[in-house]
């Protein structure tokens, strides 16, 4: 688990840092045994497993994975 979350903290930056001032993206728990996100607060990475059905946005700063679960129920972007 340490390696996992040690390889999620590197690929979580680089994620924001690329994508989040481009456009904001809304996405939906599609998995029955929950989804995880992560999210940094107080400058620490915080993960979170969130319900089926709850829903997410990249402009709030979560990060999630299709890999978690979490289905694209929509984007934002400039100029849309």
């Amino acid at each position: 688990m340490r390696n996992a979350m040690a390889r999620s903290v590197p690929t979580a930056l680089l994620v924001l840092a690329l994508g989040f001032p481009a456009n904001a993206e809304d996405y939906q728990c599609g998995d029955d045994a929950g989804c995880s996100a992560q999210i940094t607060e107080d400058g620490e990475l915080q993960d979170v497993v969130f319900r089926k059905g709850d829903m997410v946005s990249t402009e709030a700063g979560w990060v999630v994975s299709a890999d978690d679960g979490w289905v694209k129920v929509k984007a934002k972007g400039k100029g849309k």
